[in-house]
Parts: structure tokens; C-alpha cells; sequence
């Protein structure tokens, strides 16, 4: 009888510890993302958060306060006015994160995990609607490593 009671009170116990640990790691308490505010306006992004960190899921909450359709890309690196030559299409394709045509006062969620493989990296937040880049509509921001 007292090796079960044993038994059932080291399982018990371990059982405890493992949910202890959780399954979470990355996130905010819980599992829940890491909001980020960002708003655009005509013609600049900010955010409540520059510095990411890799494996972090980020909920990136882009409002549109301009008085234009903007787009929120998160770019690998900061790739300049030179991508205003480029297709839209080839764009998106080096774009991590995307959601195009955003409407004046619209406000649209995106998640996004910034992979191990960006520690030490130096990401832009860009709207590359015609002009936009080169007015100003551009964040640097970095993930640590």
C-alpha cells in the first residue's frame, strides 16, 4: 500500500512539474502572441515594438490613419527605392509578411514568428504602394539574437 501511495503521489508530482514547464515558450503568459501596434499614415509607419525576437509569434495590428490605401510588408532588409522598378509580384515574393491594400481608417491583424535563422538581422516594415517608399513609408526595425 505504500509503495502505490508512493507511486501515485512521484506521478502526481511529476505530472505537475512538466505543466510547470509549460509548452509556451516564445510567447506572452498564456501562448497568447505579442500584440504590436502599428499605424501607417501618409507617409510613415510606427510601432510600439522595433526589436523582435526569433520564435516570438508577433500580432501585428496595422491601422491605416492616412488618407490613402497603404500596405504593410515586413521585408527582409531594407531593399531601398530600387524595388520601385520591380514587379509587384517579385516584391511579394521577398516579402516575409504582407497585407496589401489597407483602406483609410481599416484596421488588419497579422501574425508573424520571426524564425531563428533572422537572429541578428535588420528587418523594414515598408509600404511599397507607387511613392509611398519613397516618401517615407518605411520602419527599420531588428531582431536580436
Amino acid at each position: 500500500m505504500k509503495q502505490r501511495l508512493f507511486l501515485v503521489v512521484s506521478t502526481f508530482s511529476l505530472l505537475l512539474a512538466l505543466a510547470a514547464c509549460g509548452t509556451t515558450t516564445g510567447n506572452a503568459p498564456g501562448g497568447t502572441p505579442t500584440t504590436v501596434q502599428v499605424t501607417e499614415t501618409d507617409f510613415k509607419i510606427d510601432a510600439s515594438l522595433t526589436t523582435f525576437s526569433p520564435g516570438t509569434t508577433y500580432h501585428f495590428t496595422v491601422t491605416n490613419r492616412g488618407k490613402t490605401a497603404h500596405e504593410f510588408m515586413i521585408m527582409p532588409k531594407s531593399e531601398g527605392s530600387m524595388m520601385g522598378g520591380m514587379p509587384m509580384e517579385d516584391m511579394d515574393k521577398m516579402a516575409l509578411a504582407k497585407v496589401q491594400n489597407i483602406a483609410p481608417n481599416q484596421t488588419v491583424t497579422l501574425d508573424y514568428t520571426f524564425p531563428s535563422s533572422a537572429a541578428g538581422s535588420h528587418p523594414e516594415f515598408a509600404c511599397y504602394v507607387t511613392g509611398h517608399y519613397e516618401a517615407g513609408m518605411k520602419l527599420g526595425v531588428s531582431v536580436s539574437s
